[in-house]
């Protein structure tokens, strides 16, 4: 009997021993399970920066490229912190979503600063977003990705428009008058140059010059803000609207082929004639035909008898150099066909500017919730004040 209970106890303690075992065992699965996801969750990012631009193909993107590129270069000579940079340059989206394709692939990315070239880039950046790659969008916003952007940053398009419209009427434009448009392209940039230039007109936005801190509204140039009749009637009776693509040669074209017709819409009202054109090159165009034979004497003549003003966006140096007097061969053409001729202060150095807060982010100086906006400030440019800054270098 006592044999008997002690195999008992035997038994007993034996079963006991393994169950602890087993259980031994599945706790230290269980840890190491919860450690390899605890690793996979604190993996950390690479160290590499990829700059994403458009390509040089006009002035304005260009010199942002050549912007860029400087910044690139002195990430790799170590001067912002340790990280490496790699600029990519394209034309398009569809070549920027296979160079999101690659960079998944290296799989060391910090971070991207992208430069949409159009909207067909959004399946590059909604690749970076399922990858959990943190991302600025710059310049061309994409409005179907951006809130998923750690910031979208470029120059404020719909200031540079009201910008625009407060310039332009304030030399006289009315709901009666000639307007030629010279568009950049599809993308938000022009969108929202034209969203600002009306809602300046309707009083739904007031233009805020940065250079003389002063805010200006519709009531202070025309006494009361325009009605959505008259902003249509501008737009759409004796209105011409080109796009261009960002492009000098393009611009020329349209202008070569439709002035006749915009002279004569201008004479059939008020003789004034109002040019808002989105970008330095496409009002140097202008100026750079006139400067030549290609109209005649007569058609010249019938211009020069007209009110005629015109914007621009950018700051070339070239556009500066006509501003203050200084080419010799453009400057006396602005004088004799233009009674008004500006260029709103969007500088391309703002490129370096977006990566820089590429860097912040990563460096946690950072004070924007995800999908935030930030614009940087524009201002007017004209023979008044164009000695006081140089411009960017242009083509």
């Amino acid at each position: 009997m006592k044999r008997k209970l002690l195999a008992l106890v035997l038994v007993l303690c034996m079963t006991a021993g393994a169950a602890a075992c087993k259980n031994a065992e599945k706790d230290v699965e269980t840890d190491s399970a919860e450690t390899e996801e605890s690793q996979e969750e604190e993996k950390p990012l690479g160290n590499q920066i990829y700059v994403m631009t458009a390509a040089p193909d006009h002035g304005w993107t260009g010199q942002g490229a050549a912007y860029a590129a400087a910044f690139v270069d002195e990430i790799n000579l170590g001067i912002h912190g340790d990280y490496a940079a790699v600029h990519y340059i394209a034309d398009n989206g569809e070549t920027q979503n296979e160079q999101v394709q690659e960079i998944l692939a290296n799989n060391d990315a910090a971070g991207v600063m992208f430069w949409g070239c159009d909207d067909s880039a959004k399946e590059g950046q909604q690749a970076l977003i399922d990858a959990g790659i943190p991302w600025i969008s710059y310049d061309r916003i994409i409005e179907d990705t951006m809130d998923q952007a750690v910031l979208n940053y470029s120059g404020d398009n719909w200031q540079s428009g009201a910008a625009v419209a407060y310039y332009l009427i304030t030399h006289g434009m009315t709901p009666e008058s000639t307007l030629v448009q010279f568009t950049g392209d599809a993308s938000t940039v022009s969108e929202r140059r034209l969203e600002g230039f009306k809602n300046f007109l309707l009083g739904q936005e007031d233009y805020y010059d940065a250079e003389s801190d002063k805010i200006y509204t519709i009531d202070d140039v025309n006494g009361k803000a325009w009605t959505q009749e008259e902003v249509d009637k501008l737009c759409t009776e004796n209105y011409f609207e080109y796009n261009c693509d960002w492009s000098n040669e393009k611009a020329k074209e349209y202008i070569e082929g439709n002035l006749s017709s915009w002279i004569e819409a201008a004479e059939s009202t008020d003789n004034t004639l109002f040019i808002f054109s989105m970008d330095d090159e496409m009002s140097l165009a202008f100026l750079e035909l006139l400067s030549g034979d290609v109209f005649d004497d007569s058609v010249k003549g019938e211009l020069e008898a007209l009110t005629v003003n015109m914007s621009a966006v950018g700051g070339m140096e070239e556009m500066y150099a006509v501003l203050r007097g200084d080419d010799a061969q453009l400057s006396p053409v602005a004088d004799t066909y233009f009674e008004g001729l500006m260029s709103v202060y969007y500088n391309p150095i703002m490129t370096q500017t977006a990566i820089q807060k590429l860097l912040d982010y990563l460096d946690g100086t950072w004070d924007y919730a995800l999908g935030a906006e930030d614009y940087e400030p524009v201002f007017i440019v004209d023979s008044g004040n164009a000695a006081e800054y140089e411009g960017f270098l242009g083509r």
